[in-house]
C-alpha cells in the first residue's frame, strides 16, 4: 500500500490519466457539439465513430474502470454527480480519440516500440508524466533504480490490484502520448516554411507606415432605409452556403413555477427561531447550544465592531453582551445572535515556526518530535537554527521560520486561534492538517475589545403545503395541454411569462435552471414538433431543480447547413452593411474630388481626423478604431502622401493617407525570427487544426442522450 500511497501523493497525474491527452480533451468537446444526427437504430448503441457502433454495455464498462482507478487514487468510496458526469464526458473522449487516432497511426505507419516504450518510462529520456511520480520533491531528481524496482513490484502485483491497473494504464496513456507526439511533427514537418516565405514575413513586419484616416460608419445610416428583398437574401444564401453549417439543436418554449416559500413559510420560519430566544439567552454555553440547534456550525472567530457587516447587530451586540438579537432575515434565513465570548485581542500578530510534515500521515509522531523540539526552545535552544534544521516550510525556514505580521483570518483557524490566545514568545504547539507546528509569537499589535458571534439560523424553504399549491398551479396549466397552439393560449389566458431556450442533446442545465438534464433528454427524444413534451411516465410536468416546467418542442436544427428562414435575417443584415458601404464609399468620394488634402475632405464631410503610427502588413488592429484588416492591409500598399480610395471595414468607410514609410533592415536574424515564428504557427496548426479535421469527418455520432 505504500507505493499506492507514493501514487495518490502526485495526485496531479490522475486526471491526465483519465482524460488522456490534455490537447485531446481541448479539442473534442468542439467535435461532440457538431457530431452527426444520423442515428443507429440499435436500442443499446450509444454512438458510433468511424463506422463502429459503440454499445451502452462497452461504454459502461469502461466507465467502471476509470471509476475504480480514480476511487482507488483518490482514495474515495464514490464519486458524486458532478464527478460522474464529468467522468462520462472524458471515458467518451478517450475512446473517440483512441479510435481515430488509431486509423491514422496505422495509416501512417507509427507505432511505438518495446525498447522505445522502456526508454520513456523508466530510461534516460522518461517521460515528463512519469518523471512526475518518481522524482524526489526536494531535488526533482529521479532514483531510477528504485522507480524499476517499485515498478517491478506492481506488474508483480496480482491482477485487479489498483496499483497494477494504475501502471498499466500509465504505460498506455504515455505509449499513446508518444504516438501523437510523432503524428505530429510527422505533420509539422510537412507543411515547411521557405526562405522566400521568411524573408517576406520579416519584411512585413520590418515595413511600418505611419497614416491619418477618417471614417462614416454605417451607424449615420438607419436600417430602415435600406431595402433588401427576398431575391438578394436568396442569391446571397446559395453563395456562401457553407457560411450556414450549424450544429444539432433543439428549441423549446417553457413555463416555468417558481418553487419559493410563501408567506406562511416565513412566518413559521421566524417563529420556530424566536421559540429559541429565552433558552438561548440563558445558555452558558451559547456556542455549544448553537451547533445543537443551528443548520450551520457555529463560527469560532472573533470579530471588532466594524468587521461585522450587519451594523445594527454589531451595534447591538457590542452594547448588549447577554442579550439576544433577532428574530432577522439574512440571506434568506431567520437568525438570532448572540455574545458567546469577548476578548482583548491584537489585529494582528507576528509569529515564527517549525513544521514537522507527519511521515504516512502519522500525526502524533510529528506532535512528538514538534513537543521535542518545544522543549528544546524551553530551554534556551536557538529557534532560528531549529527552524532551518528541522521545518519542511523552506519559505520561512529560511529566514529562522519567521511568517511576518498576519491577520487572524489570514492563517487556518487551529494555528490562528494558538498564536492570537497565546501570550508574546510563549512556545506552543499546535497541530493542522500540514503537520505539527512549533509556534512562538515574537511581536503583536495593542489587543482591542474582540466578541465571538454565536449565530443560530433556520433557511426558509418551501414546505410540502406549499410545493403542493405551485405543483398544482403547474398541473392546472398543463391539463388538456398537448399543442404549441394550447400552449400559447393558456399563457395568454393566466398571463404567464413565456420563455425560450435553445438546447444541445448532451445540456445539463438551461439559463436560470438547474439540474434540467432530464428535460433536455426528452427534448431530443421526442421528435413531436410543436407538441407538449412527456417524462418516461407521461407526466407534463418536470420537476428542474427549485422549478416545475412544462415545455414544447417548436424547433429542430439538423446538423448541416442551415434552413434559409433561419438564417435570413443574418443576411439581411450583411446585405444592409454592403449597401451602406456603397452609399458611404461615394459620399466620401464626392467629397474627395476637388480636395487637396485628407483635412479638406473630413471638414466637408465633418469628420475627425485620426492618426495611426507604426501600422505594418502583420499588425493585428488600428489604434482607435480596432480590428480593421483592410484598413491595415491598404496602409502597406497605399502610395505615400495620396489619399486612397474608400475601404469599406468593419465600422464604417475609411479614407486613409500614408505620411510616412520606414523599412528596417532585414536582417538574416529578423529573417530566422520571422521562419521560426511561422513553424510555430504550422505546429499550432498540426496540434490544432488537423485534429479538428480528424474529428470532423471521423463520422461521430454521439447518442449518450438516450441513456444518460
Amino acid at each position: 500500500m505504500a507505493t499506492l500511497q507514493t501514487i495518490r501523493n502526485r495526485g496531479g497525474l490522475l486526471v491526465s490519466i483519465v482524460i488522456g491527452l490534455a490537447l485531446v480533451a481541448f479539442i473534442v468537446g468542439d467535435a461532440l457539439t457538431s457530431g452527426s444526427t444520423i442515428f443507429n437504430n440499435q436500442r443499446n448503441q450509444i454512438g458510433e465513430i468511424a463506422g463502429e457502433g459503440i454499445s451502452i454495455i462497452d461504454f459502461q464498462r469502461r466507465i467502471n474502470k476509470n471509476e475504480e482507478m480514480l476511487k482507488a487514487m483518490n482514495g474515495i468510496s464514490s464519486l458524486n454527480e458532478e464527478q460522474q458526469t464529468m467522468l462520462r464526458e472524458n471515458t467518451w473522449q478517450q475512446i473517440i480519440m483512441e479510435k481515430l487516432m488509431q486509423q491514422e497511426y496505422d495509416a501512417t505507419g507509427i507505432d511505438v516500440s518495446g525498447d522505445e516504450l522502456y526508454d520513456v518510462l523508466l530510461g534516460d529520456n522518461m517521460s515528463p508524466v512519469v518523471r512526475q511520480l518518481f522524482a524526489d520533491p526536494t531535488t526533482g531528481e529521479v532514483d531510477l533504480d528504485r522507480a524499476r524496482m517499485i515498478i517491478k513490484s506492481l506488474i508483480d502485483s496480482p491482477d485487479g490490484t489498483p496499483q497494477k491497473a494504475y501502471w498499466l494504464n500509465m504505460e498506455e496513456e504515455v505509449a499513446n502520448s508518444r504516438k501523437m507526439s510523432k503524428y505530429n511533427t510527422l505533420l509539422a514537418k510537412s507543411l515547411y516554411t521557405t526562405d522566400a516565405e521568411a524573408e517576406a514575413s520579416a519584411l512585413n513586419n520590418a515595413t511600418k507606415a505611419d497614416i491619418s484616416y477618417i471614417v462614416k460608419n454605417y451607424s449615420t445610416i438607419e436600417d430602415s432605409t435600406i431595402s433588401v428583398s427576398n431575391g438578394e437574401i436568396k442569391t446571397y444564401y446559395d453563395e456562401h452556403q457553407k457560411s450556414f453549417e450549424q450544429p444539432e439543436s433543439r428549441k423549446i418554449a417553457y413555463i416555468n413555477f417558481d418553487i419559493e416559500p410563501s408567506g406562511e413559510d416565513y412566518s413559521e420560519t421566524e417563529a420556530i427561531v424566536r421559540d429559541l430566544i429565552e433558552e438561548f439567552e440563558a445558555s452558558s454555553e451559547p456556542i455549544e447550544f448553537t451547533n445543537l440547534s443551528s443548520e450551520k456550525k457555529a463560527d469560532l472567530s472573533y470579530y471588532k465592531q466594524d468587521e461585522i457587516a450587519n451594523d445594527s447587530l454589531a451595534q447591538f451586540l457590542f452594547n448588549n453582551e447577554t442579550a439576544v438579537f433577532g428574530p432577522y432575515l439574512e440571506n434568506n434565513a431567520y437568525k438570532i445572535s448572540r455574545v458567546a465570548s469577548v476578548k482583548m485581542l491584537p489585529d494582528s500578530v507576528r509569529a515564527r515556526h517549525i513544521l514537522i510534515a507527519p511521515q504516512n500521515q502519522d500525526y502524533r509522531q510529528a506532535k512528538a518530535i514538534a513537543d521535542s523540539l518545544a522543549d528544546l526552545l524551553k530551554k534556551g535552544a536557538n529557534f532560528e537554527e531549529l527552524a532551518k534544521a528541522n521545518s519542511i516550510d523552506q519559505n520561512s525556514a529560511i529566514n529562522g521560520g519567521d511568517l511576518g505580521w498576519f491577520t487572524q483570518r489570514t492563517m487556518i483557524q487551529p494555528f490562528s486561534d494558538t498564536v492570537f490566545f497565546a501570550k508574546k514568545n510563549d512556545i506552543k504547539v499546535v497541530l493542522t492538517q500540514y503537520g505539527a507546528h512549533v509556534v512562538q509569537v515574537t511581536d503583536m499589535a495593542k489587543p482591542t475589545k474582540k466578541i465571538q458571534v454565536a449565530t443560530i439560523e433556520k433557511e426558509v424553504i418551501p414546505s410540502n403545503k406549499t410545493t403542493n399549491q405551485i405543483y398544482n398551479e403547474a398541473r392546472t396549466f398543463a391539463m388538456d395541454l398537448n399543442t404549441l397552439e394550447d400552449f400559447n393560449k393558456k399563457v395568454e389566458e393566466m398571463g404567464l411569462t413565456k420563455r425560450i431556450a435553445t438546447v444541445n442533446k448532451n445540456d445539463k442545465s438551461i439559463a436560470g435552471m438547474e439540474n434540467a438534464r432530464e428535460m433536455i433528454r426528452q427534448v431530443y427524444l421526442n421528435d413531436g414538433l410543436n407538441e407538449v413534451l412527456k417524462s418516461n411516465d407521461g407526466s407534463t410536468i418536470f420537476e428542474n431543480g427549485n422549478k416545475f416546467t412544462v415545455a414544447v418542442l417548436t424547433e429542430i436544427n439538423e446538423e448541416g447547413i442551415a434552413p434559409i428562414n433561419q438564417v435570413a435575417g443574418n443576411i439581411k443584415r450583411i446585405l444592409i452593411q454592403k449597401k451602406k458601404a456603397d452609399i458611404l464609399g461615394k459620399e466620401l468620394e464626392a467629397a474627395k474630388s476637388g480636395s487637396e488634402s485628407l483635412l479638406s475632405i473630413a471638414q466637408k464631410t465633418g469628420l475627425e481626423v485620426k492618426e495611426a503610427n507604426e501600422i505594418s502588413f502583420n499588425s493585428f488592429q488600428i489604434p482607435g478604431a480596432g480590428i480593421e484588416p483592410k484598413v491595415i492591409a491598404a496602409s502597406s500598399i497605399t502610395e505615400q502622401g495620396k489619399v486612397s480610395e474608400p475601404i469599406a471595414g468593419n465600422q464604417g468607410v475609411y479614407l486613409i493617407l500614408v505620411n510616412n514609410r520606414t523599412t528596417e533592415e532585414v536582417t538574416p536574424d529578423l529573417t530566422a525570427q520571422a521562419k521560426q515564428s511561422l513553424q510555430q504557427n504550422n505546429m499550432y496548426r498540426t496540434n490544432y487544426q488537423a485534429i479538428q479535421a480528424i474529428l470532423k469527418n471521423g463520422g461521430i455520432v454521439d447518442q449518450r442522450y438516450k441513456f444518460y
